[in-house]
Parts: C-alpha cells; sequence; structure tokens
C-alpha cells in the first residue's frame, strides 16, 4: 500500500468507524509522536482527542490530499467539534508501514472571501504529476526568495498578470492582495514542503502581530506559474499538551 492510501485509510478507520482502538493499533506507530497544538501526545492522546470528537458527532471532510515519499498532506474541513467548521491542515510521516508522526494547523472557517470563495473550496485533482520537481522547485523560490527573503519586486514573477485565486477568509483575489497578506507576516523558516503534480504545501514559522506562528500554505501550480492559494495560519500557544513542539 502506498503511504498516501495507508494515511487516507488510517484516518477513515480512526475518524469513521467505531472502534478506535483498532483503528489506532493498525494504521499508527506505537511510537506515534504528536505535534498538534489540540492533542496529547501518542497514540493515547489521540485516542481521547478522537473519542471526545466521536461523542459530539463531528464530521472530517477530506478535501484534498497529497503525497511525496514518506510525508502525506490532507486539507480537511472537521464539523461539529466547534461552534463554526475548523479547516485543518494535517501532514503525517509514514514510517514501517504506519503513521509515525503528525502536525496540524487549524483554523476557524470563516467566509465567504471578497471575492466570494469559501475556505475548502476550489481545485482537488491532483495533476501534472510529470511536473512535481519543476512546480516545487517553483513555490520554494516563492517561499524562501519572497516570503523569507521579503524580495517583494520579485512577487509577480511567479504568477500570471497579478492573477491568483486566493481562499484565505477577509482577502480579495490577485497578486496585490497577497502583498498585502505578506505586509502583516514576519516568514522566518521553512521547515517543510510536499509536492505532487499541481499541488504544492508548505509548512513555515514566523510571527504575525508579533506573536509566533505556523504558516501552512498549499499552492496549485499550472504552466509554470502559481493559480491557486490556500492558507492556515495557526498561532503557538504559550503551553502545549505534549513536549514535542508544534514543529
Amino acid at each position: 500500500m502506498n503511504t498516501k492510501n495507508l494515511v487516507l485509510e488510517g484516518v477513515q478507520a480512526l475518524t469513521a468507524t467505531p472502534d478506535t482502538d483498532r483503528a489506532l493499533n493498525t494504521y499508527y506507530s506505537p511510537t506515534f509522536i504528536q505535534h498538534s497544538p489540540l492533542c496529547g501526545d501518542g497514540r493515547e492522546g489521540l485516542r481521547q482527542l478522537t473519542e471526545q470528537a466521536k461523542g459530539v458527532g463531528a464530521r472530517y471532510e477530506l478535501l484534498r490530499a497529497i503525497a511525496e515519499g514518506d510525508m502525506v498532506l490532507l486539507h480537511a474541513r472537521v464539523t461539529g467539534l466547534a461552534e463554526v467548521p475548523l479547516i485543518l491542515f494535517n501532514l503525517y510521516h509514514v514510517a514501517d508501514g504506519r503513521i509515525a508522526e503528525h502536525w496540524e494547523a487549524v483554523a476557524p472557517e470563516i467566509g465567504p472571501t471578497a471575492s466570494g470563495h469559501d475556505m475548502g473550496d476550489g481545485a482537488a485533482d491532483v495533476t501534472d504529476l510529470d511536473r512535481t520537481a519543476s512546480n516545487k522547485e517553483l513555490v520554494r523560490r516563492l517561499v524562501e526568495e519572497v516570503f523569507i527573503g521579503a524580495d517583494d519586486a520579485a512577487l509577480d514573477g511567479f504568477f500570471d498578470g497579478g492573477r491568483l485565486t486566493r481562499h484565505a477568509p477577509a482577502v480579495a483575489d490577485g497578486v496585490a492582495s497577497l502583498r498585502e497578506t505578506l505586509a502583516g507576516t514576519d516568514y522566518l523558516k521553512l521547515h517543510r514542503i510536499v509536492a505532487e503534480g499541481c499541488f504544492v504545501f508548505t509548512q513555515c514559522e514566523g510571527t504575525m502581530d508579533g506573536r509566533p506562528h505556523v504558516f501552512c500554505d498549499l499552492f496549485r501550480v499550472a504552466d509554470g506559474k502559481i493559480v491557486e492559494h490556500w492558507d492556515v495560519r495557526t498561532e503557538v500557544p504559550e503551553q502545549m499538551p505534549h513536549g514535542n513542539g508544534i514543529l
């Protein structure tokens, strides 16, 4: 079984079947490491959160899935766990045939955007598998040179005539809107990048309003230009429910 299918089956078994322990024992490593700000460490922490979610009738809706090597990224919506739906980026590391590590960024779903999109809609099919490497390099350059390196003059070159479909709350489409967003953030370091075909995901640390955040960005590339963008920004809590850190 490939890594993407393993993670998809594992998450489905955990969230949509009644036997939580069986799902954990089948798909999750005994030494499972948790980085989510919402969950205690190990399989026991995940079991407790899962049982709580099932108890209130929470539902997990998969929006997109990409995989590269031993890393799998799921973009999802959870309803029923909070007063409003939550948009999640769940990043998994697979080792020895089981899910071994998990990172998570969470944001309340607010919308529609100024251009009429919501935080989860848009293209979902993975295409252009032969362009994975070049698309990954394009996004890496954008993040390292512009988001982190603050080379604002280079921003326009990554897009086609200023066109960009954006799914962040309260923002309009277009590169001009992205430029305004970047002015209010400080990207400091790229930690992980995962690409499959037209989709490239990045996980960065940074600050916003002077407070530490994790910035998770998902980009869709077409014909060598970035055409669509989803993001979740999660503030790093002062206290985590485990000692593994958020990154």
